[in-house]
């Protein structure tokens, strides 16, 4: 029987995500019981027991500690071996079964640490060598080791970095973020010391074990991501406090009695080195990630590929968008993010947090192993001293990331990020070839959205942005020629029409799903539904669909109808009310968020869409990949997706046209628009069925997530190559510079 032990203090959503890897892990397996316990925790505990009802939980009024918790569960359980794991890590595969293996054919073994990697696949050193007054110096994380990695003293401490990946090694003492000890061991050498309230109790364990007779072993055939700090960040200087007492009671208890002498020295000088490193955490504050997303947003790579020393240097992506709420932009920032190809592309996500009736679409990066690195000060509203921290927390991260490309999306994080770009390269980036920076236009805020004097100003500071940014996407042809020709943010030739792609499988093959959204609200099979799905924004007009909706009713009383609603937002409330008010509640359902959206499309008998403003309307294409007909009003990008109306329709006196591929309305037609939903209710099936073809062929072909990919790669990479260049013509003009002034000093003879 194998125990799994984790203890959590206020890191509940990183240790979702692990449990959910857990069971991955141990799929099939028996005898495998995990537990928890929790150390006061305010950040939402009580999801654990109620989303993994068969983890034995246990929560305590106060924090008695790391060393402590282990010790306790360790007294209630009776597994042949424990596994101590760190709520904050991730498993990406069954290696500990490969551990538990190991220890079966090595009774001597007491302790073994598997590999432990950061979010980007690097080494974490999990294994080390017992602590030295060297090992300030030549540490892990010491400036030393980080410059000269390879000096024969870090070596020695940091023993994992002579590993060959295969090969178990013996060592002093290995992590205790994730270790498996044999319950034997712990029997004849005892517990935990709870003198160490977090921090070093792994190092003196393993001492002990070793004393005792017992082998440490450092297996690399085993790999775990370790987050690293996901409870500790969120209280930094406790942090820094614990672990700095830890090293000195490590040292105590292991000094020998006749060199107390020196006990005030050191204690003096670990004060100054919680005071550095307080200073430092203040100057140099890493960016927090998204809770539950401890791995960043580097793909997982391969073994193969992370072995792999010649590699050719992949290009920097540094990708940065206000917030994963539901929709287009997310959909389209989540496939870039872990799509591109991983041979020529390493990439970096940073979000804002998403209001909480916006919805998350972060579970498209999460189930994939893909984390984003999360800036809380990056929000969509606009308040100055949260955006300026964001603005320097941007800065801090390029100047750390260096990147080739800096990407970014939505006004917000394009305006904030461009900026921290700019101050990049006028800075540091001059020395290593300036930073190319594309922003992606998913929409505009520049009508619709804010009074005519504020629009004014987000053009302008639009204008200004785009005078540094190396290449503007436009996702169609019609957004294209807004920017260029009806706002001027900048020259046509700047601009680069890329549209969206995505993953349209579920959509296409949805005929499997039919009758499932219908039964699951209660339904009858031969309802007839129309939907509308979005945010409940005012920009998005539900107010019109309502109206549209009872002049349905009210002129074509024969048509039976229901209307559904999808998504959720800050107008919800008051559009229900709304919705009683013209007499369309008991035909109207509000079912907020829907994940698995490609049911409802399955039952819809037509998509309705009335917004004001958009870029490229995702639920247009996944309803026409659905073959679900649609009428939406003529804005943004909507025609580019339904077509030119065709000839001999025109505008038709109802109000509406008809088109290659659907129905156009005009904005804020509630008349032409009812009349359009009226025709489409009474249209001939084999009128729909050339109509919805056409419009599934249409997407289909231009909609693809591959063919995104191949134009985000192709635009990348030239920006690159362009950048490499102007290094090499830097390079150049400064030894031109050189050789004139060599000779410019010489005599003749």
């Amino acid at each position: 029987m194998i125990d799994i032990l984790l203890v959590n203090y206020n890191s509940t959503d990183y240790l979702l995500r692990c449990l959910d890897s857990l069971q991955d892990a141990f799929e099939g397996s028996s005898g495998v019981r995990i537990h928890i316990h929790d150390n006061a925790s305010s950040d939402g505990i009580e999801r654990i027991p109620s989303r993994f009802p068969h983890v034995d939980f246990t929560a305590y009024p106060e924090n008695i500690g790391f060393a402590a918790a282990i010790n306790r569960m360790i007294l209630q359980t009776a597994g042949k071996y424990l596994i101590l794991l760190n709520p904050d890590s991730f498993i990406v595969d069954r290696g500990f079964l490969r551990c538990i293996k190991y220890l079966e054919g090595n009774p001597d073994v007491g302790v073994l640490g598997p590999c432990i990697r950061d979010a980007d696949g690097c080494l974490q050193h999990s294994a080390r060598s017992f602590p030295t007054p060297l090992t300030a110096l030549f540490g892990r994380t010491s400036f030393f080791s980080r410059c000269f990695p390879k000096n024969p003293i870090t070596c020695k401490n940091l023993p994992s970095q002579l590993s060959d990946g295969d090969t178990p090694l013996d060592v002093d003492w290995v992590s205790g973020a994730c270790m498996v000890v044999r319950r034997a061991a712990i029997v004849e050498v005892g517990l935990l010391d709870e003198r160490f309230f977090m921090y070093w109790e792994d190092a003196d364990w393993c001492r002990r074990m070793r004393e005792k007779g017992w082998r440490v072993v450092y297996y690399p055939r085993a790999e775990v991501y370790h987050r690293g700090g996901g409870s500790s960040e969120k209280r930094r200087f406790r942090s820094d406090v614990a672990f700095h007492r830890s090293v000195y009671r490590l040292f105590e208890k292991y000094l020998h009695p006749s060199l107390s002498i020196v006990k005030p020295l050191v204690l003096g000088g670990l004060l100054l080195r919680l005071g550095l490193v307080t200073f430092s955490n203040l100057i140099h504050r890493k960016p927090v990630l998204e809770p539950g997303s401890d791995l960043g947003s580097e793909p997982i790579p391969k073994r193969d590929q992370r072995r792999g020393s010649g590699a050719k240097k992949r290009i920097k992506v540094v990708r940065v968008i206000s917030r994963l709420n539901i929709g287009g932009p997310s959909i389209h920032v989540s496939l870039l993010t872990q799509w591109l190809d991983p041979r020529l592309f390493d990439v970096r996500l940073v979000v804002g947090r998403a209001a909480c009736k916006e919805g998350d679409m972060g579970y498209l990066l999460r189930k994939n192993g893909f984390h984003p690195i999360e800036l809380p000060q990056l929000q969509r509203p606009i308040r100055l001293w949260a955006d300026l921290r964001a603005l320097f927390r941007l800065y801090g991260l390029i100047c750390r990331e260096r990147p080739d490309i800096l990407a970014t999306h939505t006004a917000k994080a394009g305006t904030l990020a461009r900026l921290a770009g700019i101050l990049y390269n006028l800075g540091p980036g001059r020395c290593n070839g300036p930073v190319r920076m594309v922003h992606t236009f998913h929409g505009n805020v520049f009508e619709g959205y804010f009074n005519r004097f504020q629009s004014r100003m987000i053009i302008e500071a639009e204008r200004l942005m785009a005078r540094a940014t190396d290449r503007i996407v436009a996702i169609s042809s019609t957004q294209n020629r807004e920017l260029a020709e009806k706002y001027r943010i900048a020259q046509a030739p700047r601009i680069e029409t890329i549209e969206l792609g995505f993953d349209l499988k579920p959509f296409l093959n949805g005929e499997g799903c039919r009758g499932g959204f219908k039964k699951r609200w209660g339904f009858s099979p031969d309802d007839r539904l129309i939907g509308m799905v979005g945010r409940l924004v005012s920009i998005k007009n539900h107010r019109m669909f309502f109206d549209a909706a009872s002049r349905l009713l009210l002129n074509h009383p024969d048509l039976d109808f229901r209307l559904v609603v999808v998504g959720d937002g800050e107008l919800r409330q008051s559009l229900e009310a709304y919705c009683r008010r013209v007499g369309l509640g008991e035909r109207t359902l509000f079912c907020g968020w829907v994940r698995e959206i490609s049911e409802v499309y399955a039952d819809l008998d037509l998509l309705a869409l009335t917004s004001l403003n958009e870029g490229t309307p995702v639920s247009v294409i996944e309803s026409m990949a659905a073959g679900v007909p649609v009428i939406a009003t003529d804005v943004g990008g909507v025609r580019d997706l339904l077509g030119n109306p065709e000839p001999l329709s025109s505008i038709s006196k109802k109000g509406f046209s008809l088109c290659e591929r659907g129905l156009l309305c005009r904005k804020g037609d509630a008349d032409g628009f009812a009349e359009g939903l009226a025709y489409l209710l009474r249209c001939e099936p084999r009128e729909h069925a050339l109509r919805v073809e056409r419009a599934r062929g249409f997407v289909k072909d231009r909609y693809s997530h591959q063919r995104l990919l191949r134009d985000m790669e192709h635009l990348y990479t030239s920006l690159a190559q362009r950048k490499s260049a102007a290094g090499i013509d830097k390079i150049a003009d400064n030894g031109e510079f050189l050789y004139r002034m060599n000779h410019k000093k010489r005599k003749p003879v």
